[in-house]
């Protein structure tokens, strides 16, 4: 099965007036409940009826899994629909029906229909985005629709649909301030997605977590599938841009697979696709194709560029940010590296700081742009300094830059893609990590300076 690339429009381009009106409204607002999406549903004659559908939720691990289980559904012959978030450098990127992005014009189409009920039912951002992507499955034929969950589980506006099953791929802080202060309460919200009867696949808890998990299927009636009852991965070869692996099931042996994606993790997450696939295809004869046609940007993406290696992530909690700082120091000498980072003030980073200098000889600290619409602080680069990597510097070596916005004579952005650049660096490998808004804002202006893609 053929996939196209779609090119994203150029971002300075003005996006259509409904679809701009919906990315204006306040990415950090949140409507705790459902009432919203749900009337929404009502009003748009309920979208998210004429398609089945499989909710993936978790803290990370989200976005991979539910890229995976949609090429493998669609190289199945399915016509799926899959809904991530959130977006990198263009919005078109969040939704895609077999494997390809939407246009513009079609979601301005979908945006015109949601925008003009706003009068009438005061949506979110999230809300809005939601409601466009289940508008364009359902008028697309969708027949499976992988919706990664937004936020926690509850209240998120993906919760509207009855999932045939869901996954929670692993719990840890995040979201503090929304969905709670200890793991467990994390994960009591993103059992928001279960239902009675509705098979439940998880990834590797803690005892703790699962029985916590055990006690609610026991209480609300529900089957749960471990990672060891999903089958067992293989004889692993890893590389910095991938892991090729054998996969085994109670169902059948697979033989080996490429996983595109970095990090020993990502095979936690494909057995979670692919054990999900068997519940819902009563066959996988192409399975190897379709987990190495998967594809997401920003989720620890390689590009080869003048020589050089440059990772894009947008890896923004703890657990995050340590597995990528682990893997590139698994595949690549600490002296060859060099990292450019950001992050907004609700993150916390905790220890990650310590695996950030043990993996980068250089690391090059900026300031995430604020977003449309958003009112989230970022860290300085003298505070993210200050704060989280002074403790850690002593004893690391490491060269720190801090990357100021001022500049009187050009742009400091394209600066850096220049200083990313320069054939005399010593880096031959560049990750760009943290807040979403760092990882476009370096990735606009590579695709800007050459000819790169993500």
């Amino acid at each position: 099965m053929t996939r196209s690339r779609r090119q994203f429009p150029d971002r300075r381009e003005p996006l259509p007036k409904d679809l701009q009106f919906v990315l204006n409204l306040s990415p950090s607002a949140m409507t705790l409940g459902l009432e919203n999406i749900r009337a929404l549903m009502e009003r748009l004659g309920h979208p998210e009826r004429r398609f089945r559908s499989v909710l993936v939720a978790g803290t990370n691990g989200k976005g991979s899994v539910t890229t995976l289980l949609a090429s493998i559904l669609s190289h199945h012959g399915v016509r799926t629909g899959r809904y991530t978030s959130p977006h990198v450098i263009s919005v078109a990127e969040r939704v895609a029906v077999d494997g390809e992005f939407l246009s513009i014009e079609e979601m301005e189409r979908a945006a015109a229909r949601v925008a003009a009920l706003y009068d009438e039912i005061p949506f979110s951002y999230f809300e809005a985005l939601t409601a466009i992507a289940f508008l364009v499955f359902a008028e697309r034929g969708v027949e499976i629709a992988v919706l990664e969950v937004g936020l926690g589980g509850r209240f998120d506006a993906t919760n509207i649909v009855d999932p045939e099953l869901s996954i929670i791929t692993s719990i840890s802080l995040d979201h503090r301030r929304i969905l709670g202060d200890t793991e467990e309460e994390i994960l009591r919200e993103k059992l928001g997605v279960t239902r009675p009867g509705v098979p439940v696949l998880v990834g590797p808890l803690p005892a703790a977590l699962r029985a916590v998990v055990d006690e609610r299927a026991h209480r609300d009636g529900f089957p749960v599938l471990g990672i060891d009852d999903l089958g067992t991965a293989v004889d692993a070869e890893g590389a910095l841009d991938g892991t090729r692996v054998g996969i085994r099931t109670p169902r059948a042996d697979y033989g080996r697979v490429h996983i595109p994606f970095g990090g020993r993790h990502q095979v936690t997450n494909a057995l979670l696709a692919v054990g999900a696939a068997e519940r819902l295809l009563p066959a996988l004869d192409r399975l190897g194709e379709a987990v190495a046609a998967a594809r997401i940007p920003g989720r620890f993406q390689c590009i080869e560029r003048g020589g050089r290696t440059f990772v894009f992530d947008v890896a923004h909690n703890e657990a995050a940010i340590t597995a990528t700082a682990d893997h590139v120091a698994s595949f690549r000498s600490r002296d060859a590296c060099a990292l450019v980072f950001g992050l907004l003030h609700r993150k916390e980073l905790f220890d990650s700081p310590r695996h950030l200098v043990r993996a980068f000889a250089r690391v090059c600290l900026i300031e995430p742009p604020p977003g449309p619409g958003s009112t989230d602080p970022a860290y300085a680069p003298h505070e993210m300094l200050a704060k989280h990597f002074a403790p850690h510097l002593p004893n690391a070596a490491t060269n720190v830059m801090l990357w100021n916005r001022a500049g009187q004579h050009d742009d400091p952005l394209a600066r850096l893609v220049r200083w990313l650049d320069d054939a005399r660096s010593p880096a031959s490998t560049v990750v760009v990590m943290g807040s979403h808004r760092v990882v476009e804002e370096v990735a606009t202006r590579m695709i800007a300076a050459g000819d790169f893609q993500l």
